[in-house]
C-alpha cells in the first residue's frame, strides 16, 4: 500500500494579495488624438447641455439655425489632435461621474446598517462633480453651457 500525499501550495513564495489597481483616470496623454466619432460627438453634446441634434436637416429646430449650436459643432469637429485626446479625456471622466450618480442610487433605500450610515448627500455631492465637469468641457470648447446646464451651479455674488 502507498500513502499519497495530497499537492500543497509553497507558500513561501506567496505574498500578501495585493488590492487590484482602481480604474485609471483617462487623461489625454492615454487617448488617441484621432477625430472624435459620431458617437463621441453625440455624448459631447448630451454631456455640454445640449439637445440632440437630429440626423436630417429639419427646417426651422433644426441645430443649424442657432448660433451656438453651430458654433459647438463645428467647434467639436475641427478640433487639433491634442484637443481631440482632451476631449475624449473629458467624455470619459463624465461617463464615469455619471455611472457613479447610478450606482449611487442603489443605496438610497438604506438608512442605516449595522453600524454604517449612508450619506445623505452622497447623489447631490456627485451630482455637483458631474456637473462641474460638464461645465468644464463646455469651458475647454469655448461654448457656453446648453440648455441643459443652465441655471446648474450657478454662484451668484
Amino acid at each position: 500500500m502507498t500513502d499519497t500525499v495530497p499537492a500543497t501550495t509553497d507558500t513561501s513564495t506567496t505574498s500578501a494579495a495585493t488590492p487590484a489597481p482602481g480604474p485609471a483616470f483617462p487623461t489625454a496623454a492615454t487617448l488617441p488624438g484621432t477625430p472624435l466619432v459620431d458617437t463621441e460627438l453625440a455624448l459631447a453634446r448630451r454631456y455640454m447641455g445640449y439637445p440632440a441634434m437630429g440626423g436630417v436637416d429639419s427646417g426651422m429646430q433644426s441645430w443649424r439655425f442657432f448660433r451656438v449650436y453651430g458654433f459647438n459643432e463645428w467647434r467639436l469637429r475641427n478640433l487639433a489632435p491634442a484637443e481631440c485626446a482632451q476631449a475624449r479625456a473629458f467624455v470619459a471622466q463624465c461617463q464615469m461621474l455619471e455611472t457613479a450618480i447610478m450606482n449611487a442610487t442603489a443605496n438610497l433605500d438604506t438608512e442605516r446598517a449595522a453600524v454604517w450610515t449612508r450619506n445623505r448627500t452622497e447623489v447631490p455631492d456627485r451630482f455637483m462633480l458631474y456637473t462641474r465637469w460638464r461645465v468644464q468641457f463646455c469651458n475647454f470648447l469655448g461654448v457656453p453651457p446648453g440648455p441643459g446646464l443652465r441655471g446648474v451651479g450657478e454662484i451668484i455674488i
